[in-house]
Order: structure tokens, then C-alpha cells, then sequence
């Protein structure tokens, strides 16, 4: 466990000099939300919020955590401590968990300003709110997972984030309202995994039943089975 701490405190001391996650994952969200909210109507604004906290999500279990994986393969950092008492698994969970720590500063932030500037409330309550909000990005860290896993080089992993990233940030109803695209365009975003994700944090935030979230909380579950599985077992250490 000191081990542990002491490899997270590293992980965190060098997730704060990671500039472009504190632009694009928590910065860049606020300003998202507050151009959303001027040139949109008020009772618009919650259902919009839905899909903008994501943004920290998708930052950093799409962009940081695939990267950084691939990067300690890269500088042969994994291979050193498959050598070691400590195990390679100790380094990767603190990654995961300083990426965690970006997505709640992100989501407190954007939750802060949508709350107090435009008044959104969460009718489904926080504590459902929070479930939903775990739920999705355990299901995104694993997509991120699975290509910093399997990469073969840093190249290929930046290539596959970057290729996963930027339509789910587009297209899923991250940056843009879902409802502004035109169905056949809706229809084609039903494959990403963000585009379920907002789909069940908007039913949160609206207050719908459970039972009319079913769907995407099952393609969510299954893609998160599937995509550590499938990381666990093709990962590449060297």
C-alpha cells in the first residue's frame, strides 16, 4: 500500500504538468458550457449539461489515460517494473486513478458554473447523478484501456484515441446537442460509446425512470466487459 501511495503521488505530481488535459479536459468544458448556455433557450440548458460532462470523461479515458499507457511501453518504463517487487499493475492504477482525478475536477467545475450561472438542476438527485456518471466513464476507461493496451507503438495508440476521440466529442452530444444533427447522423453516432453515456446521464438529469435508461446502461456494461477482457488478455507490455 506505500508503494502504492507513493507511485500515485508521482502519477498526480505529473498529471498537473499535463497542459493539454488541464486545457482541453476541465478548461475547455467551462467554456463549452457557457457558449451552450448563451445561445441556448434555459429549459434546453439541462439536457445540454448531460452531454458536456462528459467532455472530462472522454478527455482523459480516451486521450490521457491510452497515451500515457503507451508511453511508459514506449520508454520501456513497463518492462522495468515487470523486473521489480512492484508490480506493473501498481503503475497503471495509479495512471488510471490521476485520470480519474481529472474527469472530477472536470465534472465539479462544469457542475459549478451550469448550477449557479444557468440554474441546471439534477431531477433525477445527485446520488443517482453520480452513479450514472461512474458507470459511464468506467465504460470509456475501458475503450482507453483497450488501446493503450494493445498499441503497438505511441504512434498507433495517439492514431486510434485521436480517431475515437474527436467523433465522440462531435458527434455524441458532447460539445454539440445531440438533437441538432440530422437522423441519419443520429442513427450512424448510436455506435459510440459517448453517444449511450449522454444518452443515460440526460435520463438522469431529466428525471426519467430507470427503466427507460435499460438500454444504453446494457451496451455500456457490455462494452465495458468486452473492452478490459480483451485489454487484460492482449496486453502489451514491451
Amino acid at each position: 500500500m506505500k508503494t502504492f501511495r507513493t507511485v500515485l503521488v508521482t502519477e498526480l505530481r505529473l498529471a498537473t504538468r499535463n497542459v493539454d488535459m488541464i486545457v482541453f479536459g476541465i478548461i475547455f468544458p467551462v467554456i463549452v458550457l457557457l457558449v451552450t448556455g448563451w445561445v441556448s433557450d434555459p429549459e434546453d440548458m439541462n439536457a445540454n449539461f448531460a452531454g458536456i460532462v462528459c467532455f472530462g470523461i472522454c478527455a482523459a479515458g480516451l486521450m490521457m489515460l491510452p497515451l500515457t499507457i503507451a508511453d511508459y511501453r514506449h520508454r520501456k518504463v513497463l518492462k522495468r517494473f515487470r523486473v521489480t517487487p512492484t508490480s506493473p499493475a501498481t503503475l497503471l492504477g495509479s495512471s488510471a486513478l490521476a485520470a480519474c482525478g481529472f474527469v472530477a475536477v472536470s465534472a465539479v467545475a462544469t457542475y459549478l458554473v451550469a448550477r449557479f450561472v444557468f440554474d441546471v438542476t439534477i431531477s433525477g438527485g445527485p446520488g443517482r447523478f453520480v452513479i450514472a456518471f461512474l458507470f459511464v466513464q468506467a465504460a470509456i476507461f475501458g475503450v482507453g484501456t483497450l488501446v493503450g493496451g494493445v498499441a503497438s507503438n505511441a504512434k498507433v495508440a495517439n492514431a486510434l484515441a485521436a480517431g475515437l476521440y474527436f467523433p465522440m466529442i462531435l458527434l455524441s452530444g458532447v460539445a454539440v446537442p445531440f438533437e441538432v444533427f440530422p437522423r441519419p447522423v443520429q442513427l450512424a453516432a448510436q455506435i459510440l460509446p459517448a453517444t449511450q453515456g449522454v444518452a443515460l446521464l440526460k435520463g438522469v438529469v431529466l428525471g426519467e425512470p430507470w427503466t427507460g435508461m435499460l438500454i444504453p446502461a446494457a451496451i455500456l456494461a457490455v462494452l465495458g466487459a468486452v473492452t478490459y477482457t480483451v485489454a487484460v488478455l492482449r496486453f502489451r507490455w514491451e
